[in-house]
């Protein structure tokens, strides 16, 4: 498999549209009950986009990549301080920001950052997703903040549990004289026509990743390549095809269960505070930045 650099548009599909043209579609689906704030918020997004400064909705990043048979590339760029990273694309465009709160055993992704200079519509209270993990930081759920099923459903139909977008599992296992930090991925899956699971409560989904619904269409399951031990450089070992990478507990790849030796997903270190985040079809950008940030506490 190659690596593949293009825009936007490019590695979505051209599924772009603007969230004008999404609220006035659903009008008539608005709760009479949903706050004024959310209201304002709502029509100031509009008013951006119209202006060409907003960015895209939230549903573009839940949709898996374009296509390929190579690896879209980008990057995750980490502060000095180790709590803010930006994702970009591999010529430095902003996508995501995300920032993690150990004390909430949280983490909380922004389709805008705090640090952009003009028009930036950063809110800290208003994530458009959140991942939370146990005390082990074994056991890792990324949500959607809003549900698509229920966004325009009245407050008392919705789903209290918000949408499920990824599980990640993590254990740790010994290989020669190092130790692999091993990583299992559930994503809900996709119909024929390519449209995606939602996976809400209201729908009569529990929780990602649990059997035996993990064994069905509706989700798709995603492990850990294994790197081997090698004695010459004394260190576990990874074959990051297109890529330099530095050495790191972090660097990670994973595949496919069906097709483990296929990889659709590869984290490297590749600058002091620099990664690099290569990945394809089924994975969409927000599951594929979740993925990379469950490894920050790999050590």
């Amino acid at each position: 498999m190659g690596w593949m650099q293009e825009s936007r548009a490019s590695w979505l599909g051209n599924r772009w549209t603007s969230v004008k043209d999404h609220k006035e579609a659903h009008q008539d689906k608005f709760d009479s009950d949903e706050s004024e704030s959310d209201h304002e918020r709502a029509f100031e997004m509009a008013d951006t986009l119209e202006m060409g400064l907003a960015r895209e909705i939230v549903t573009d990043f839940m949709h898996p990549l374009k296509r390929s048979s190579m690896l879209w590339r980008f990057q995750v760029v980490r502060s000095d301080n180790h709590q803010e990273y930006h994702l970009c694309s591999d010529d430095g465009d902003f996508l995501m920001y995300a920032t993690p709160s150990r004390n909430e055993n949280k983490i909380q992704f922004f389709l805008y950052s705090p640090t952009e200079n003009q028009h930036s519509h950063f809110n800290a209270t208003r994530p458009s997703f959140t991942m939370t993990f146990n005390e082990a930081k074994t056991e890792w759920m990324l949500v959607q903040e809003r549900c698509e099923n229920c966004q325009f459903s009245p407050k008392h139909l919705a789903c209290c549990a918000k949408q499920q977008v990824a599980c990640f599992r993590h254990s740790r296992t010994q290989i020669g004289d190092g130790i692999f930090n091993d990583m299992e991925v559930h994503i809900p899956g996709l119909y024929s026509d390519e449209s995606r699971v939602i996976w809400c409560s209201k729908l009569g989904r529990g929780n990602l990743g649990m059997d035996p619904v993990s064994d069905t269409y509706e989700s798709q399951k995603m492990i850990a390549k294994m790197p081997a031990w090698n004695d010459e450089v004394e260190s576990l070992v990874l074959d990051f095809k297109g890529r330099n990478v530095m050495s790191s507990a972090k660097n990670f790849q994973l595949a496919v269960s069906q097709r483990p030796q296929q990889v659709i997903c590869q984290y490297g270190k590749i600058g002091a505070n620099t990664f690099s985040l290569d990945f394809a079809y089924p994975f969409s950008v927000i599951q594929a930045f979740a993925a990379a940030m469950t490894s920050i506490y790999w050590k």
